[in-house]
């Protein structure tokens, strides 16, 4: 074991990280510096390195470049890059040309990188598996590394001349290849999928029940991915990128003891010190789906082992809520029990995998025996795919011969650039196993439970199972446990051995993470009730003309609702900041409030308690009271052509991953050489710098930028993040606004505020901490508190489905609406978003619609985006004299008026409509020009099939967002 990890530190310290600033500048060679003092620190000696890990490396992610035989590489194939920083986003093709850093000494910055990695180095070198492990992990904290260079150190180069991957994961996929290569195997991509996820998730009667599903998934999914990270190490998981994930800093804390938990303390890592619901191990960080790279020989064995491991830790959390519940209940589990949790648990998570091996052979340059194994491979499959995706022939023809370039060789291929074939083979067969799923059900005899419907609801005796609903409430210890822990269970409710580690997870899981951190921590509880009140309660917090008896309604409502003996309630992290501003009073209605409606909404008769009473105390607090609350469900557009590579919108061309120097210079060889040409136009293909950044932009969204926008920036609770998915709760006050910025910060897009940027938007934009905390956005990059993160960039879209419900409408009715509503944005054309209202009375609204159009450089318009001319139609009904009733009338007189496709092309249709709704808008004292403007932006932005109904649609919903209970402010106070 030693051995193993001292020669995954000789591989992945082969190249130093300041590489990019002393190639050329240093006379002893970048290999002898930094590099060849941790080697002699840590005892590497030369065969501990296999180069063919760093020549397959090199050629997945970047081209071999012109030499001669002994001589070195032409002056215009070589970059100085402190004389010519230049920096390329790896998914969009964004250039960043930097200042000159000729100011930056050689020896400086060597002796600034030797001292940071040396202070990593665990127990005098004894320990190279910590000392692997903290290299990894810190490694590229230029906050650690004291380098000044800012967030640069992250962003160093691995070649000057491709400098759109950076140095970090070249280390990363050398140090994995290496593992796999070792012993004389070859290199395999193991891909894992865990499920149920949609159903699993949705099965719940609560928001909690939500968040403890995605989450529990999530915690099953890194015990998975633990095995193989332990055994091989973290850098051998491709996707999703492991570095930076809450989890995974927590296990790096168990494996490194203390000397770890000073560098994440330097760190300021928020996992060692919120002591509530939104410490980032609360966040369901991993996807579903996972690849890895590990040695051909032990795929099976790591596959099964991982498999393995997550399902055990499923039977355990089961067992352990089993138990927990019957105690509360006052009887012990019974072997009847434990038959029951071991026969539903068996098969939990469902598991898929399927390895490819990456053909690499005696001989890595033998690319043509090595690429005809994998045609072979991929025609058992389908014939087709023998010539598509990297062996598609322009394709194949560009990449995998050699070219001649004025009397320098370019391009001499080996294995390596077949990585993008051996992922698609193991995409097919993955996906080939799915669709033939074992089914064994199991044998279930009695009464199911309430929650799934699936299995039977756990019990101490069969005999129970058969009883009525009435008998076995009063009989099983579901029914004594409601009466003693509604959060556990509500009155009826009897629950199977999933659905009750479920229930039970943010128990367990706050214990879990109490235990390991020696902390207190809240215990996560959210609620609709607590959402759709918020904007009430954010209403109250700015009321200043209060009647004189204020203060003792105040009291009398919170006397009252002490008499229901509720909970207290997680809110919105924006509005619990602004509770120790207020009363006692009102900071513990504030807290208590919607779990006591919670309460009375499953039991009216609670003993001692006046419901109608009660109601009558809020109302006097608070009116108008927000009953509404919105769901968010955002999905990335277009994933798998992402990582496939297999389609023109989603890749870039081999010249576009050029620094501009080399560019330049291949374009005037290539009017003479049509072979450059091609292989210039060759749209690159996939490789593991492009999966890791891939799946490194996708978790700076998820672990960072999603939870600041929805808690941060607006009132919301972000149930779910992980990867391009995102569930969250909203404020319905906040909706427009969340889902706008949600949107830009996937793909890290800054709006131009010369074109007009909602005024609300740009402020959220900057935060609401101090300067130095603004999220800053821009050219597919963000700045949040000193990170700098590689998001997606502006070739990335999102579709986005968002339900507003009353805070009564049965859950599982709205995620069903939900789903729904984000399916429907992605049928309409994707980079769309769906917005339904459903109303309490039954009826509902609808408006799908783009988000925006792109200005030059593919700048969003904010002036001309949806959500904002919403926002503007909004504010002015809620703000102004302007009368809602302008709304309803214009419908009615729209009902006149044609509904065809063509309509939306004609002018006169369009001047009729236009002034027909300009009349309305100024008999109620609106803005004609806006009614002009609204109905030309739907025309020609939205561009529905159904004109008029669409520009009914956009009003109905706009209108909705202004009524008195929602809108921001009253039109007396603003007056």
């Amino acid at each position: 074991m030693s051995t193993h990890w001292k020669k995954k530190l000789a591989a992945w310290v082969h190249d130093p990280a300041e590489k990019a600033l002393v190639l050329m500048r240093d006379r002893a060679g970048h290999e002898q510096g930094t590099v060849g003092e941790l080697r002699q620190r840590l005892r590497i000696q030369d065969g501990d390195f296999d180069r063919r890990a760093d020549h397959l490396a090199a050629a997945a992610d970047r081209p071999n470049w012109p030499f001669r035989q002994g001589e070195r590489f032409p002056a215009w194939a070589t970059v100085r890059f402190t004389e010519q920083p230049q920096l390329i986003h790896p998914l969009s093709g964004a250039r960043f040309d930097l200042l000159k850093l000729t100011d930056i000494g050689v020896d400086h910055i060597k002796d600034i990188s030797l001292q940071h990695f040396q202070r990593l180095i665990q127990a005098g070198g004894d320990d190279p598996r910590r000392t692997f492990l903290a290299f990894w992990r810190f490694g590229p904290e230029g906050r650690l590394a004291d380098a000044n260079l800012g967030a640069l150190w992250q962003e160093l180069p691995a070649d000057t001349r491709t400098p759109d991957h950076t140095i970090w994961a070249h280390l990363d996929t050398v140090s994995a290849l290496h593992t796999a290569l070792d012993q004389g195997d070859e290199p395999c991509l193991l891909a894992l999928s865990f499920g149920p996820v949609q159903g699993f998730i949705s099965q719940g009667r609560s928001t909690s029940d939500l968040w403890a599903g995605s989450h529990l998934l999530s915690s099953l999914v890194w015990s998975a991915l633990r095995e193989i990270a332990s055994e091989l190490g973290p850098d051998a998981v491709l996707f999703p990128a492991l570095r930076g994930v809450p989890a995974v800093d927590a296990w790096l804390l168990e494996e490194g003891g203390d000397a770890f938990e000073e560098l994440f303390q330097e760190l300021g890592a928020d996992f060692l010190t919120r002591r509530d619901d939104t410490n980032p191990l609360f966040s369901a960080a991993l996807p579903n789906k996972c690849l890895c790279l590990v040695p051909s020989r032990r795929a099976r064995e790591l596959a099964e082992r991982a498999i393995s491991a997550a399902r055990r830790r499923a039977l355990d959390i089961a067992h352990e809520a089993a138990r927990r519940v019957f105690k509360e209940a006052g009887c012990e589990i019974t072997d009847t029990t434990r038959a029951q949790i071991e026969a539903q648990m068996a098969a939990f998570p469902e598991a898929f995998w399927t390895a490819a091996r990456w053909p690499v052979g005696e001989d890595h340059r033998d690319i043509e025996t090595a690429s005809q194994r994998l045609q072979t491979a991929l025609g058992q499959i389908h014939p087709d795919l023998q010539k598509q995706g990297v062996f598609t022939p322009a394709t194949w023809a560009a990449l995998h011969r050699q070219l001649d370039l004025e009397g320098w060789t370019f391009w001499r291929p080996n294995a390596g650039i077949l990585y993008p074939a051996v992922h698609e083979l193991t995409e097919r067969h993955l996906a080939a196993g799915k669709t033939i799923r074992p089914f064994e059900a199991p044998e279930q005899e009695g009464h199911r439970c309430t929650q799934c419907g699936e299995r039977e609801w756990l019990t101490p005796d069969q005999e129970l199972l058969g009883l009525n609903r009435r008998d076995r409430q009063q009989q099983s210890p579901w029914g004594r446990l409601a009466e003693k822990r509604r959060a556990w269970a509500k009155g009826g409710e009897h629950l199977c051995a999933l659905c009750t580690a479920k229930r039970l997870w943010p128990t367990l899981f706050t214990e879990t993470v109490e235990q390991h951190l020696d902390m207190d921590i809240r215990r996560f509880v959210v609620s609709t009730h607590a959402l759709s009140l918020s904007t009430t309660l954010w209403k109250h917090r700015n009321e200043t003309r209060r009647s004189p008896d204020q203060s003792c309604r105040e009291n009398k409502l919170k006397q009252r609702l002490a008499l229901v003996k509720p909970e207290p309630t997680v809110l919105p992290r924006k509005l619990a900041r602004e509770l120790p501003h207020q009363s006692e009073d009102m900071q513990y209605i504030a807290r208590h409030l919607p779990s006591a409606l919670e309460m009375l909404k499953d039991d009216a008769a609670i003993q001692g308690v006046d419901a109608e009473a009660l109601e009558r105390d809020i109302s006097s607090v608070f009116q108008p009271r927000e009953t509404y609350y919105a769901l968010i469900q955002m999905d990335g557009d277009r994933m798998g052509a992402w990582f496939a590579g297999n389609e023109e919108a989603y890749t870039l061309r081999y010249q576009d991953t050029w620094h501009t120097q080399i560019q330049a210079q291949m374009d005037r060889v290539a009017r003479k050489k049509r072979a450059l040409h091609d292989y210039m136009e060759t749209r690159r293909p996939p490789s593991p710098g492009r999966h890791g950044a891939l799946s490194s932009a996708l978790n700076h969204f998820s672990l960072h930028l999603a939870r600041y926008v929805v808690e941060e920036c607006v009132k919301g609770k972000l149930i779910y993040a992980g990867g391009d998915d995102v569930l969250a709760l909203v404020a319905v006050d906040d909706l427009l606004d969340a889902m706008q910025l949600l949107r830009l910060a996937y793909s890290g897009l800054a709006p131009d505020p010369a074109m007009g940027l909602d005024a609300h938007v740009g402020r959220l934009l900057e935060g609401i901490d101090p300067v130095q905390d603004k999220l800053l956005l821009k050219d597919g990059f963000g700045l949040l508190h000193g990170r700098l993160m590689r998001l997606m960039g502006h070739r990335a879209t999102a579709s986005m489905g968002a339900v507003v419900a009353h805070h009564q409408a049965p859950l599982a009715r709205v995620l069903r609406e939900l789903r729904e509503a984000e399916a429907g944005a992605k049928a309409a054309g994707r980079d769309r978003f769906c917005l339904r209202v459903l109303k309490r009375g039954g009826g509902a609204e609808q408006l799908t619609a783009p988000w925006w159009p792109l200005g030059e450089h593919r700048i969003p318009r904010m002036d001309r985006a949806t959500l904002t001319l919403m926002g503007r139609l909004r504010d002015e009904l809620a703000y102004t004299d302007f009368s809602r009733g302008a709304i309803y009338r214009a419908q009615l007189w729209f009902e006149g008026l044609t509904d065809h496709p063509q309509d939306k092309h004609d002018p006169r249709w369009r001047a009729q409509m236009a002034g027909a709704l300009a009349q309305q808008f100024t008999r109620q004292a609106g803005s004609p020009e806006l009614a002009r403007e609204i109905v030309e932006f739907v025309c020609e932005t939205i561009d529905p099939e159904h004109p008029r109904t669409a520009i009914g649609q956009f009003l109905a919903v706009s209108e909705f967002f202004a009524r008195p209970e929602r809108s921001r402010h009253e039109k007396e106070a603003l007056a």
